[in-house]
């Protein structure tokens, strides 16, 4: 479906309130949100901050969920999926991933104000730390590259636009093409970029992409919310070798629940479609002790699933409530499927 009548459609969606009625023949089905930063105030440019939303937009989101649904914790869903879910409402978890201190310092406070429960994912490897996920870090530095050509994540070389949206669409190729690596490749493209644009500065807004730290991370848990493991490093997990994997979903399990002192029984799966997350990996999440595993397959959950393979739907930055429930709803995810 083409974008300007995806947007008409949004529009009617709104009016007729078809959005709000689509959440009601739902009730015994789950909806499981996916965020990642909350900022002050609205980044005018959207690839940047295209997983970024502003503060005020994210209590709208809240207080409009609040209404329709019923915000529940982990031992709420564990609830839904025993199937014992007796709620009027169809029942909604919110999740973070990666572990930004905005998820603190600016989510944190407008959840409790909301009174909605959260569940936090860390990637462990980079509390405390100013890096960036790597996966941002490729975007970034092909973004400034100098040179006229630049080899690709497979080998090649190819020509680097020189105006900026198609340098853009560029650096989301190149990024996407580093995703699909195995072993140790994109680490090892990360350095030959490293190594080529040393004076790009990676971490170039802290409010909205810097990570909390333990204490920071201790604060959350002490203000009730719970915190699960996005691993260590957030690597694609079935792209790795399975004895990587496994250490990856151990240490960082290991690590929330020393610097904690509460037990860590989720894990968000990097990137997280159905490409991301094979039978192995599964088996080896189950193995390490996880109760739960989230996916990032755009869809709302049906009963007596698999625990470890919970879907959730992704909330775009620069969203007006509109927007959001068109998502929430799950319509775009409908109209956005391949026929």
């Amino acid at each position: 479906m083409s974008s300007s009548l995806k947007s008409t459609l949004k529009g009617f969606c709104e009016v007729a309130r078809v959005n709000e009625a689509l959440v009601r023949a739902r009730r015994s089905d789950l909806l499981v949100l996916c965020y990642h930063g909350i900022v002050t105030r609205s980044r005018p440019d959207r690839w940047s901050y295209a997983n970024w939303v502003e503060a005020d937009s994210f209590r709208s989101q809240l207080r409009w969920l609040n209404h329709h649904f019923a915000p529940l914790d982990l031992a709420g869903l564990r609830c839904w999926h025993r199937q014992a879910w007796m709620g009027r409402k169809p029942p909604v978890l919110i999740t973070f991933d990666d572990g930004y201190r905005n998820n603190l310092t600016i989510a944190a406070p407008i959840l409790r104000e909301q009174r909605v429960p959260c569940l936090f994912f860390l990637a462990t490897g980079f509390v405390g730390t100013t890096r960036v996920l790597w996966n941002d870090e490729v975007r970034v530095r092909v973004l400034h590259w100098a040179d006229a050509e630049i080899a690709m994540p497979s080998g090649e070389w190819s020509a680097v636009p020189s105006e900026l949206h198609a340098r853009r669409a560029f650096s989301d190729r190149v990024n996407a093409e580093c995703k699909r690596l195995t072993g140790d490749g994109p680490a090892n493209y990360l350095q030959f970029l490293r190594a080529k644009t040393p004076s790009v500065e990676v971490m170039d807004d802290p409010e909205a992409r810097a990570f909390m730290t333990w204490d920071e991370a201790r604060e959350l848990a002490r203000m009730g919310f719970e915190i699960g493991s996005h691993t260590v490093e957030h690597p694609i997990l079935s792209k790795i070798s399975r004895a990587r994997a496994t250490a990856e979903l151990r240490e960082s399990k290991t690590m929330i629940e020393r610097e904690l002192g509460q037990s860590c029984s989720a894990i968000a799966y990097p990137n997280g479609s159905v490409h991301d997350v094979d039978e192995s990996v599964i088996e080896e999440v189950r193995a390490a002790g996880y109760d739960w595993g989230f996916m990032a397959t755009p869809m709302w959950q049906k009963p007596g699933g698999d625990p470890h393979r919970i879907s959730r739907i992704g909330v775009p930055g620069h969203a007006d409530l509109a927007t959001f429930k068109f998502y929430a709803s799950g319509l775009h995810a409908q109209l956005s499927r391949p026929y």
